[in-house]
């Protein structure tokens, strides 16, 4: 998997102490602390979200530094506005200059010089006869400044900064773990509001990804009432006809680029939604199509709150504490 924008400090092997993941930005905090974690599943110690309101950022920063758990591992997961992610075609280099090489070939993808971005790479392997490819995420340094310094000032120092496609990753990489018999090429597909993120692994590598429009409500309208609801609404009908064909068009990618590659499962998080989802969905996949089952991932103390996983906006937090530490180099 791809390494982060940051090496990671925090040791080799799996997580020792607490992991706190979060996302900042100008308006808001959420995090996710774990007690124990690693690739197969995490304990999580405490989770939460705070709103900045009307105060300044200054005193907004204060009152998160007073509440927010301290951690020996710190993630910061960027949001898909803050980072770049692409694949392209390998270039024809030695590993050691793979990183310096892509960077030249993102001038492509990025405004204003290639060295006013930290980038990391993962090569992925090609169809035989067909190139080797590579996949790219490239945030401007003043991003990754921006939240090294942020985490400074809340006296959490920033081990690794994470992006949403490796996160989701983590994720169905854990259910897969789960699972006696998986498949060794799967996907998930997670919605939230009028977007769609689907990242797909072969045997737990990341190999490919998509962002695309998906209209979650209109498509969660339940089968026995599509025509009644969808039938002389031509906005409605279009939206989810947009939806679908985007969808279609991921998976015809996916079978075009990888032939020898079927997916076996695609997995769907949808909040609430997800039942209705993946009933629509059924038909139109061609495959095995199911729901992501985190609770058995994910343990969390007693609470009257609702798990973070019924949260659609907690799980990019919830597979980056998945993340494995990297080892020294």
């Amino acid at each position: 998997m791809i390494k982060g924008l940051l090496p990671d400090w925090a040791g080799s092997g799996v997580a020792k102490g607490d992991t706190l993941a979060l996302t900042l930005t100008d308006h808001s905090v959420r995090y996710v602390l774990t007690s124990k974690s690693d690739e197969r599943g995490a304990t999580i110690a405490a989770w939460g979200s705070e709103l900045r309101g009307n105060q300044t950022r200054d005193a907004f920063m204060k009152r998160i530094k007073a509440l927010l758990p301290t951690a020996g591992r710190v993630i910061a997961v960027l949001d898909p506005t803050d980072y770049q992610i692409v694949q392209i075609e390998s270039p024809n280099v030695p590993p050691e200059e793979l990183n310096s090489a892509v960077r030249w070939r993102a001038t492509e993808f990025v405004e204003g010089s290639p060295h006013d971005y930290t980038i990391d790479v993962l090569a992925v392997s090609g169809e035989p006869g067909r190139p080797a490819n590579v996949i790219a995420v490239l945030a401007h340094n003043d991003v990754v400044r921006a939240r090294m310094l942020d985490c400074q000032a809340l006296g959490r120092a920033l081990s690794v900064i994470d992006v949403v496609e490796t996160a989701q990753r983590n994720l169905l990489h854990a259910v897969l773990l789960a699972e006696p018999s998986a498949p060794p090429v799967a996907a998930l597909l997670v919605t939230t509001a009028a977007r769609a993120s689907m990242v797909i692994t072969v045997q737990g590598q990341l190999y490919f990804f998509r962002r695309f429009e998906f209209d979650a409500d209109t498509l969660a309208v339940a089968v026995d009432e599509i025509h009644t609801a969808l039938v002389g609404n031509s906005a409605s009908e279009e939206m989810a006809s947009r939806s679908l064909t985007q969808l279609h068009r991921s998976l015809d990618l996916w079978d075009d680029s990888y032939a020898n590659l079927p997916l076996g499962t695609l997995f769907v998080e949808a909040g609430p939604k997800t039942a209705a989802i993946i009933t629509r969905l059924k038909p139109e996949t061609g495959v095995d199509t199911r729901p992501l089952t985190l609770s058995t991932i994910f343990k969390v103390p007693p609470s009257k709150a609702a798990p973070p996983w019924l949260d659609s906006a907690y799980l990019p937090l919830l597979g980056a504490v998945l993340r494995p530490v990297a080892a020294p180099s």
